[in-house]
């Protein structure tokens, strides 16, 4: 389960990457089902194939949520492949402990 119906609230992996990265939590309530289930799988269980298009797509829509049209320039053709892969680096375990510790 990658949120849970009750307001949909993050799970706690996932509220503390997008906090990490500067993301309103806004952005992750307006992805699809989909595009949650790719971000979980992304974060909470990397072994999980994602393409390249899907990462793209996810970026897009969670750092570049505003530009874009049906007659523009994809905007992730002038960000590298390895900084998209970069933005999508889970949480370590570590992390995790330390912030639950603090409630």
């Amino acid at each position: 389960m990658l949120w849970r119906k009750d307001n949909e609230i993050p799970e706690p992996e996932i509220t503390l990457w997008l906090e990490r990265n500067g993301i309103p939590k806004q952005r992750y309530h307006n992805l699809s089902n989909n595009e949650k289930v790719v971000l979980g799988n992304l974060l909470k269980i990397p072994t999980r194939p994602t393409s390249p298009q899907q990462r793209k797509d996810l970026y897009t829509r969670l750092c570049l949520p505003d530009l874009g049209g049906r007659e523009s320039i994809d905007p992730t053709d002038f960000v590298p492949d390895d900084k998209i892969e970069e933005f999508f680096t889970p949480i370590a375990p570590s992390e995790t402990l330390s912030e639950r510790e603090k409630y």
